[in-house]
């Protein structure tokens, strides 16, 4: 437990620590905005903080099984994705200092670099400290999804009622070799439950349509 919470303290902190180091740097420079000094450090902050927070509570659900329910599957969505989003942020980043430092550029083409950079870094921190608390499981009878932060979210559809079963892969799950694995019992999507960037997608894919009714 105390090598995994590590882990990922270790990883908030490559994280924020580019930001610290900026912000530092940029507090030595008289000429910096002192609104930018401080939104680049609180960026960091942020990140550390928020990191702190979620991993020591990060704890990935376990769900509870009826009498005589078998637990066929159980996975978590894989980081990997979370880290491309965060790689994609790096070019923006750099290419906001390089701005800022070597160019006489105005401060609005570096500001525009640098949000586009935080957002897709936010994305992908935001993604991986949410897959902390993502549990997937398939059982005899349920294919479900927990999420639990503060509260537990369960959503869960009887594989009796079962009709599709299909394979799909965003951007990024392509670029780390991850998919999801969608359960439709019905239209909307209290009726769905996806299996969202996990590994080796197509065993969960099939285990769950030898589950669909015409199968059984």
């Amino acid at each position: 437990m105390f090598r995994r919470v590590g882990s990922r303290l270790l990883i908030c902190a490559i994280l924020s620590s580019p930001f610290f180091i900026s912000g530092g740097i940029a507090f030595l420079d008289p000429s910096v905005p002192m609104l930018l000094r401080l939104m680049v450090l609180s960026v960091g902050l942020v990140i550390m903080a928020l990191g702190t927070y979620v991993s020591l509570s990060g704890v990935a659900p376990t769900p509870t099984l009826a009498t005589g329910e078998k637990e066929i599957i159980v996975r978590h969505p894989s980081p990997k994705p979370a880290y491309a989003r965060v790689a994609l942020s790096i070019p923006f980043i750099i290419a906001t200092g390089y701005l800022f430092t070597f160019t006489e550029y105005p401060y609005v083409y570096p500001f525009v670099t640098f949000m586009i950079g935080l957002y897709f870094l936010f994305k992908g921190i935001m993604k991986y400290l949410r897959n902390l608390h993502i549990t997937y499981t398939i059982t005899d009878r349920r294919v479900m999804h927990m999420y639990k932060f503060l509260w537990l979210h369960t959503k869960e559809i009887p594989v009796a009622r079962l009709i599709s079963i299909s394979e799909s892969r965003s951007f990024f799950e392509i670029l780390t070799g991850r998919g999801t694995v969608v359960a439709s019992a019905g239209f909307g999507a209290a009726q769905i439950v996806k299996i969202e960037e996990i590994e080796n997608v197509t065993p969960v894919a099939e285990a769950l349509r030898e589950m669909l009714p015409s199968n059984g």
